[in-house]
């Protein structure tokens, strides 16, 4: 077995096949290429692959520090120790954050008793059948068809693009007008990383679409493959006076994917996300776990 530390270094764009070929089964938008790419700086991600194992480290100062579990094809009990001789070596404590229910079970039974395990309802994912998107069927979805028919009532011109390298810059208009009067930092951050997925739409194999309506650009989606059955959706931006295209920016991406299962991301225990993202009526809400040893409780 290989000793010393794990070769974390900061995810460069070249990293993109090997990280996904270990993430084929993964549900989580953690695991998304795009998110660990487009995310690294807000919270200090760097990875390391060993063993045919995917290592992840967060040292941000927010809600996401610690390792992640090892995830990929190689023996994960002995990740498990590399992880161990890791934080060792690196004088830092061996804390986990987004463990699934199925890594917090391995990590109680290779390490029981030694881990004290928190669950935060707005760290979960909210995973959809793609199908119920795209047709909202039923009257569960009543009031989204009803959004969608005064969309199209009153700007009968409106049509879906998909999002390509030459209409990103109508995609960051829309991601503007948005922003335009919010002061908080993290959708400033936001702003910021939507601009760079645009940039590097291509290498980060990102899909999306436009809507547009009275020959303008109202809204907007950036998505990417987690796995081959899971998409995810990144962005999802409209101008405040279009919000009735919320639900046409949503069907018609559905519509243009090719998988089982559209993971919506976290709420972040935001109350207008959480009820929004309820109201689609997700078919899971994928928990995710920090993990602290008990010497640090």
């Amino acid at each position: 077995m290989p000793t010393g530390l794990l070769p974390f270094a900061e995810p460069e764009l070249s990293d993109a096949d090997v990280i996904r070929s270990l993430a084929l089964t993964a549900q989580g938008n953690d695991l998304s290429f795009a998110n660990i790419y487009l995310l690294r700086e807000k919270y200090v991600i760097t990875v390391a692959v060993e063993g045919g194992c995917l290592f992840r480290h967060y040292g941000g100062t927010g809600r996401l520090q610690g390792y992640a579990f090892p995830c990929g094809f190689g023996d994960r009990e002995t990740a498990l120790r590399r992880l161990e001789e890791d934080a060792m070596l690196r004088q830092r404590p061996l804390m986990f954050c987004l463990l699934t229910e199925e890594e917090k079970a391995l990590l109680e039974q290779w390490r029981p008793g030694q881990y004290a395990f928190f669950f935060d309802p707005g760290n979960a994912d909210y995973l959809y059948r793609r199908a119920d998107l795209a047709v909202l069927p039923g009257t569960v979805y009543h009031r989204k068809r009803n959004h969608i028919a005064r969309f199209e009532k009153n700007y009968p011109d409106w049509y879906f693009a998909p999002l390509t390298p030459e209409n990103g810059a109508d995609a960051l208009f829309v991601a503007q007008g948005w922003l335009e009067g919010k002061e908080d930092t993290d959708l400033v951050h936001e702003l910021r990383a939507i601009r760079k997925a645009l940039e590097y739409m291509e290498e980060l194999q990102l899909c999306g679409g436009i809507i547009y309506a009275r020959q303008l650009p109202v809204a907007m989606t950036v998505a990417s493959r987690i796995s081959p059955s899971v998409a995810d959706v990144h962005y999802e931006k409209c101008l405040p006076t279009f919000r009735d295209a919320y639900p046409v920016i949503n069907r018609e991406l559905a519509r243009s994917l090719n998988c089982d299962f559209v993971n919506r991301e976290e709420d972040l225990n935001n109350p207008g996300l959480r009820q929004a993202k309820e109201s689609y009526r997700p078919v899971l809400r994928l928990a995710k776990y920090t993990a602290y040893p008990y010497t640090l409780c």
